[in-house]
């Protein structure tokens, strides 16, 4: 089986420590597949048929693809994922200092499984706001690429129960160790700036006074890799829901002009529940809609009408059968690494799939000549959700949502498997080629 795409989704992963980074590397990808970048506070020009996108604030991206017919007769095929991971985001100016060994204070994003944080290297980014030319707010990425600190664990001999399970508070038992330098400081005496503040001036080569604040957080620094006989396992960081976004635009990239009007849109802020103004949850998608058929609708009626005729697809992971927890499914609905992308569902519509939707997913990968596979949830367990729910709600189109199994989800490193990224992209390649008429 083929690998590339397993592969470049490596490279899209090990490219985006944070959401920033992320939407970064995307908008190249487009404007390399020759879409135009447009700014949301400037007059828009559209041509059928032409690939656009645009950015908001840093973290989310939606690109877009004009019909070669009225989008109020053809709608929309719509696909969306979310570029935020759960994780440890860096307080910067606390300083945590005792004998002269310090640490750096953080605070939880999402709903991280604490435990896979511990004795692994981690490395920091995100976005950082500096004083620019003129005392004028610049903003810089930053991603210190390599390893910069660890959270060790307590050695076994202080709690021989500890292989029982253990509680990490946030606020003493996770905060990552950077330096330790005994001799430095009298003792209880911290530093002028923290280290966090001191090592990231450096890193962007400016005084701490004129880092004006930072969105920062801490990332597990070992690249993403395939394994196994054939290489059809990835082990790497933020696979939820960094595959979602690869897929959807490689998928977009390849496609070619539809009648109808093809949009790929990437929101930040899913882990902690979009209600932001770059989450899903916000007036982004709707605004971007909107303005497609103010431009190139007829009527004051083209938005509703191309939204009645819409069909949109959320990608985020699913939760893969573990072979060591197996219990912890319903046989009937516990899809395997490698057998396909999986259809969510759930009666209580976490997730946003319905009859109609499932099959017009189903003929997506019946067409692409690859598996599919279904995800609920045991009965007696509830599930997370997804962008799918909130986006279909906002927009009225019918949404199905689906996403590759995998292990370990909200761990610092995930599991999944390379052959189900091929046949993701497959699937959506063929939903992007047929859209509205999948009804």
């Amino acid at each position: 089986m083929d690998t590339t795409r397993a592969n470049a989704l490596c490279r899209y992963i090990d490219a985006s420590p944070s959401a920033f980074h992320a939407v970064e590397t995307a908008a190249a990808m487009l404007e390399a597949a020759g879409a135009v970048r447009l700014d949301e506070r400037k007059e828009w020009k559209l041509q059928p048929g032409k690939a656009y996108c645009l950015v908001r604030d840093g973290a989310s991206l939606a690109a877009f693809r004009l019909g070669t017919e009225p989008v109020q007769e053809t709608g929309f095929a719509l696909a969306g994922a979310h570029t935020d991971f759960p994780g440890l985001r860096a307080r910067l100016e606390k300083s945590v200092v005792a004998r002269g060994v310090e640490r750096v204070a953080v605070e939880a994003y999402g709903g991280p499984i604490h435990a896979t944080w511990l004795d692994r290297p981690l490395s920091l980014a995100g976005r950082a706001v500096v004083r620019g030319e003129g005392g004028r707010p610049e903003s810089r990425l930053v991603n210190f690429n390599r390893p910069v600190a660890v959270i060790p664990n307590l050695a076994i001999h202080f709690n021989r129960e500890m292989n029982k399970g253990v509680e990490y508070p946030m606020n003493s038992a996770l905060l990552p160790l950077v330096s330790a330098r005994p001799g430095t400081a009298a003792p209880g005496e911290a530093p002028a700036q923290s280290w966090a503040l001191r090592t990231l001036a450096a890193e962007l080569g400016v005084a701490p006074a004129d880092i004006l604040a930072a969105d920062l957080g801490f990332v597990d620094a070992a690249p993403s890799f395939l394994f196994g006989a054939e290489g059809e396992l990835v082990s790497a960081p933020r696979i939820d829901n960094l595959e979602g976004c690869h897929a959807i635009l490689s998928a977009f990239t390849a496609s070619g002009p539809a009648r109808h009007t093809q949009v790929a849109v990437l929101f930040d802020n899913e882990e902690i529940g979009s209600g932001t103004a770059r989450g899903a949850d916000s007036s982004f998608l709707r605004d971007l809609v909107d303005r497609i058929c103010a431009l190139a609708g007829s009527g004051p009626e083209a938005a509703w009408r191309a939204l009645s005729r819409s069909l949109n697809v959320s990608v985020d992971g699913a939760q893969g059968w573990h072979p060591s927890h197996a219990d912890k499914f319903d046989e009937e609905y516990a899809p395997v690494l490698n057998k396909g992308p999986a259809i969510k569902a759930n009666a209580n519509v976490r997730y946003a799939t319905d009859a109609l939707g499932e099959a017009a997913f189903r003929a997506c990968c019946e067409e692409a000549g690859v598996p599919c596979q279904r995800f609920r949830m045991r009965a007696d367990l509830v599930p997370g959700s997804t962008i799918g729910p909130v986006s279909s709600a906002l927009l009225g189109a019918r949404t199905i949502d689906v996403g590759v199994p995998m292990l370990a989800m909200h761990a610092a490193r995930e599991t999944a498997g390379s052959f189900d990224h091929d046949s993701m992209i497959s699937a959506l390649g063929v939903f992007y080629a047929r859209g509205p008429e999948l009804l």
